[in-house]
C-alpha cells in the first residue's frame, strides 16, 4: 500500500511516492478458487518421492503457505467400493481428498483392474454388459458356467439362465415403472407396451424391430445440444464419460479428487456402477452399433443389421427381453446424466399398473397356445406343418404335442401289454419319436409321427429298424407318403400293441 504526496506544481514537477506499511491479511478464497488451489496441493504431493510420506501436517502446511485461514486435515479412507488411503483438506466448508497411493500402480488396485478385466471379457462373450437389478448370486452362476465355454455356447447359457431372470413380471416391471421415467424414453412406452403384448402374442420378429431404433432414439435426446449432429459412437462416449463424470463425485463423496482417480481407467475397477457402465458402453460400440463389416457376435442384435436387412437372424425371440433390459439401463444413465437418480439401483416392486400388464401377457400367451393348436389341427388335416415364423419354426409346440401324445397313445398301451419300454427324444425337428419295447430277449420298436403327411425318406428310414410305425391324426394319403414300407403303417389312436411274452406266460 502506498500513498502519493503531491507537491505545489510551481516549486516541484513531480511527486514523491511514501509507502505505508500494511498488516498481512489472510487470503479469502471462494469456492471457485478451491479447485485451483487443490490442484496445486496435489501437484506437491506427486513430487515427493512417495505418496505414502504424504500426512495431515505437510497438506495443512501446505494449505497455509497459500494464506488459507484455519485449514483442516485428518487422515482417512474414501471410495465408495474399493477404499484407499488418503488426506483430506477442508477449506470453507469444501473438501479435497489426496490419496496415498498411485491411481495407476497400487498393486491391490492392479489385482482389480486384472480381476475386473477378465470379467468383463465373460460378459463380452454373452454380448452383453454386466446388468442392474440382478442378485450378485446370479451374476456368479452365469459367469462360472460360461467362463470354459465357446461364444455360442456361452449365448445359449446366457439364454438358458435369463430366460427365469429376465421374465414376464420383470419386463412388465421395467416398462410400466422404468421407462417412464426417463423423458427420452416417455413417448415410446405405448409402442413398448404394444411390443410386449404382441411378442407374447406370437409376432415375435414384429416386437423385436419396434425397440430396435428406441435405443438411437433415446440417445439422441440424452446427449447435449453440441452432440446432436456427432456420430453415434460419439454419442455413446458423450453420455457414458458424463455419467462416469457424476458417478466420481458420488465415489469421493461429492469431495474433490484428483483428475486421474475421477478417470474411467481408475473406476473401472474401483467403483461397480462405473464397471456396469463401462461394459455397457462396450456393448452399444462394439456389437449394437457395430459397423455391419465389423460385427463378430453371435446374437446379431445389431442395429445396421436391422436397418439395412443384411440378415435376418436378429429377430431371434430372446433378443426382445434384452431390448427391454437395455432400455431399461438407457433410462437409469439418463437419470445419471441429470443427477436425478430417479431410477433406483434396487429393482422396485411391482406395482399394480406392472401386474396388470403381466397378467394381459399371460393372458395373450395363453390364447396364443390355443391359436397355435388349432392352426396345426388345420394345417394336419391337409398334411402339412405350420409355415415358419422368423422367431419361431414351431419346434417346440410340435415336442410338446408329439410327446405327450407317445406318452397317452404309444408309451401306455406298450406298458399295459406288459413292455419296458424306453422313450427316446424326438428329432431335432419334431417330426418324430421312437420307443423301444423289452420283454425278457424281445424287443419292439415303434415310431410316432407328428403327421401322416410326413416325407418318404423319414417313412423309409424308421422302417429299417420300426416294427412299426404310427402317426397322429388321421391318414392323409397315407399310400403315397408310406410308399414301399412293409411295416406297419397307420394313426396311433386305437392301435392295439402285440401282447409281450411275459404276458403270455401270466
Amino acid at each position: 500500500m502506498y500513498e502519493r504526496i503531491y507537491t505545489d506544481k510551481k516549486r516541484l514537477s513531480g511527486f514523491k511516492i511514501r509507502f505505508l506499511k500494511r498488516p498481512q491479511m489472510v487470503r479469502k478464497m471462494s469456492s471457485n478458487d478451491l479447485p485451483a488451489l487443490f490442484k496445486g496441493i496435489w501437484s506437491r504431493a506427486k513430487q515427493l518421492s512417495s505418496l505414502e510420506l504424504l500426512t495431515p501436517t505437510l497438506v495443512e502446511q501446505w494449505a497455509i503457505e497459500k494464506k488459507i485461514e484455519n485449514p483442516v486435515t485428518h487422515k482417512t479412507k474414501a471410495g465408495a467400493f474399493f477404499e484407499i488411503p488418503c488426506i483430506q483438506l477442508t477449506v470453507n466448508g469444501e473438501t479435497g481428498c489426496f490419496p496415498k497411493i498411485s491411481a495407476t500402480d497400487d498393486p491391490q488396485w492392479l489385482l482389480r483392474r486384472q480381476a475386473n478385466e477378465a470379467r468383463a471379457q465373460l460378459w463380452d462373450k454373452m454380448e452383453w454388459f454386466l446388468p442392474l437389478w440382478v442378485s450378485n448370486g446370479s451374476l456368479w452362476k452365469i459367469e462360472a458356467d460360461v467362463k470354459n465355454c465357446n461364444r455360442e455356447r456361452a449365448i445359449e447359457l446366457f439364454d438358458y439362465h435369463t430366460s427365469t431372470i429376465y421374465n414376464l413380471a420383470f419386463q412388465a416391471v421395467c416398462i410400466t415403472q422404468i421407462l417412464p421415467s426417463a423423458p427420452s424414453l416417455k413417448e415410446i412406452v405405448p409402442l413398448a407396451r404394444e411390443a410386449y403384448l404382441a411378442f407374447y402374442s406370437g409376432y415375435r420378429a414384429a416386437s423385436i424391430a419396434a425397440l430396435i431404433p428406441a435405443i438411437e432414439g433415446s440417445l439422441t435426446k440424452i446427449v447435449p445440444e453440441a452432440l446432436k449432429e456427432a456420430t453415434i459412437h460419439e454419442k455413446v462416449d458423450g453420455v457414458i464419460d458424463r455419467v462416469v463424470g457424476y458417478m466420481a463425485r458420488i465415489h469421493f463423496n461429492r469431495h474433490w479428487a484428483p483428475a486421474e482417480f475421477c478417470a474411467v481407467e481408475y473406476l473401472f475397477a474401483a467403483d461397480e456402477r462405473v464397471f456396469v457402465l463401462e461394459t455397457f458402453r462396450r456393448w452399444l460400440k462394439n456389437y449394437f452399433f457395430c459397423k455391419t463389416d465389423n460385427y463378430n457376435g453371435a446374437t446379431w442384435l445389431n442395429r445396421h443389421m436391422f436397418a439395412h436387412a443384411t440378415t435376418s437372424s436378429w429377430q431371434d425371440a430372446s433378443n426382445f427381453s434384452r431390448l427391454v433390459v437395455a432400455l431399461a439401463t438407457l433410462a437409469a444413465v439418463e437419470s445419471w446424466c441429470s443427477e436425478s437418480s430417479s431410477v433406483s439401483v434396487f429393482f422396485p416392486e411391482m406395482n399394480n399398473d406392472s401386474k396388470l400388464l403381466w397378467q394381459q401377457a399371460q393372458f395373450q400367451a395363453e390364447m396364443q397356445m390355443k391359436s397355435k393348436l388349432i392352426e396345426q389341427a388345420q394345417y394336419q388335416k391337409q398334411g402339412r406343418l405350420v409355415p415358419e415364423m422368423p422367431t419361431d419354426d414351431g419346434v417346440l409346440l410340435r415336442k410338446a404335442v408329439l410327446t405327450e401324445d407317445c406318452m397317452e397313445e404309444l408309451v401306455r398301451p406298450l406298458r399295459n401289454a406288459g413292455w419296458s419300454v424306453h422313450v427316446e427324444e424326438a428329432d431335432p425337428k419334431a417330426l418324430y419319436q421312437r420307443v423301444t419295447g423289452t420283454s425278457g430277449e424281445k424287443t419292439f420298436k415303434a415310431a410316432l409321427l407328428f403327421s401322416c403327411g410326413t416325407a418318404n425318406d423319414v417313412y423309409q428310414m424308421l422302417a429299417k429298424d420300426c416294427n412299426a410305425i404310427l402317426y397322429r391324426g388321421a391318414p392323409y394319403h397315407q399310400e403315397s407318403y408310406a410308399r414301399g414300407i412293409n411295416v406297419h403303417v397307420g394313426p396311433v389312436l386305437g392301435w392295439q400293441p402285440p401282447i409281450s411274452t411275459d404276458t403270455k406266460a401270466s
